[in-house]
């Protein structure tokens, strides 16, 4: 018979799932259940810890939290009060006498683990201290990418969510942006003036990755960012005087069609679509600067970009019909090989067999530009 360790992996294993056993039979001398008791050790190992920490650490809804902090203080157990520092917020505050009484139901556990420990040096209690303090910072980490595998949610600065069970998607992007845009007219010429506090910056693309909806770093201010049932709204607060810069870089989803919005304008946006199933683009608030690399469209596919832009360049693949509206004035347009300078009031541009096609594209843009080209790639 082999005397061979099990591997230390199997080894955490299976005191994980012995922990597990023991918390739940805790919970039940407490008289609560195994979530009431996971919450209340959060609480209790937390200075004035928050409802919403409490959900970050737990996973749980804000629903879930607000149920279980509602059992546990018709027990005694927590209270709720508002933040000495900050009255618009509450705190939970586990109850001195109540934590004792808790304490004490894991002071037979917490006994027999001292007598192990007995015969011990000072070192190798030291080297033990090591390495569950690695343990525990590597479960925390493990325990935040499982969930953002099943869930969604941030791995150190990228956000990531699974397709799951999504048959299409939508992505909305809010810049948050404080920004000012004006047309003007002179010498018979359109330009347009765009004056922002801060610099915001987008690029968007198809993933190779299977199985996830989308993969989206981020640099500067960290936005909100929520994903459920193929949709996915990222949202930077708007602040007029924000002067800190922001970038996000996304990749989406090719298994799937996608509708996508941009709202508040941005200093640059750079979209290769060309591997993703485009359903549908909006933008709203205009960019500074624009590049779209349209993919081959399914059906009639819409494009509405809003707000104006300084350069905007649009590349859809050879072959395929288009049609360019412009309202707000243009200084210089170019369609394939026709050129317009300095249009005013509505113009349409069309491919010569727009008409007779069953997948093309209409684009729609509004607001004014210096400098718009509409190309094939």
């Amino acid at each position: 018979m082999s005397s061979t360790s099990p591997p230390i992996g199997e080894v955490w294993r299976r005191l994980v799932a012995r922990a597990l056993v023991y918390h739940e039979a805790v919970a039940e001398r407490l008289g609560v259940n195994a979530t009431d008791l996971k919450c209340l050790e959060l609480a209790a190992g937390e200075d004035e810890i928050t409802p919403t920490r409490l959900a970050e650490l737990t996973g749980l809804t804000s629903g879930a939290i607000t149920g279980v902090l509602d059992r546990l203080e018709r027990r005694g157990i927590v209270r709720r009060e508002p933040d000495p520092d900050d009255r618009r917020k509450v705190v939970v505050r586990v109850d001195p006498e109540r934590a004792r009484a808790i304490s004490s139901l894991y002071a037979p556990f917490a006994s027999a683990s001292a007598d192990l420990l007995a015969g011990w040096s000072p070192a190798q209690r030291a080297a033990l201290d090591t390495y569950l303090g690695g343990v525990s910072a590597a479960l925390e980490d493990q325990i935040v990418r499982a969930r953002a595998q099943v869930r969604g949610g941030f791995i150190g600065d990228t956000y990531v969510a699974p397709v799951a069970e999504a048959t299409s998607g939508r992505f909305v992007f809010a810049s948050g942006s404080g920004r000012l845009a004006m047309n003007a007219a002179a010498l018979g010429q359109q330009a347009r003036v765009v004056v922002e506090a801060s610099a915001s910056r987008l690029a968007l693309a198809g993933s190779s990755r299977p199985g996830e909806l989308i993969r989206a770093s981020f640099v500067g201010p960290r936005p909100e960012v929520r994903a459920s049932a193929g949709v996915v709204t990222v949202r930077y607060p708007r602040r007029l005087l924000e002067v800190r810069s922001r970038s996000a870089r996304v990749a989406l989803s090719n298994e799937l069609p996608w509708t996508l919005e941009v709202d508040g304008g941005l200093t640059d946006l750079d979209a290769d679509l060309r591997s993703i199933r485009l359903a549908g683009l909006t933008i709203r608030g205009g960019a500074n600067h624009l590049r779209l690399q349209l993919p081959a469209p399914e059906g009639t596919v819409r494009v509405a970009i809003s707000g104006g832009a300084s350069d905007l360049r649009v590349d859809r693949p050879r072959g395929v019909p288009v049609v360019l509206r412009l309202r707000g004035g243009v200084s210089h347009a170019r369609f394939d090989d026709q050129r317009v300078r300095s249009a005013s009031g509505d113009v349409e541009l069309r491919s010569d067999d727009f008409a007779a096609a069953a997948d093309r594209y209409e684009i729609a843009f509004s607001g004014g530009a210096s400098n718009l080209e509409l190309g094939r790639s």
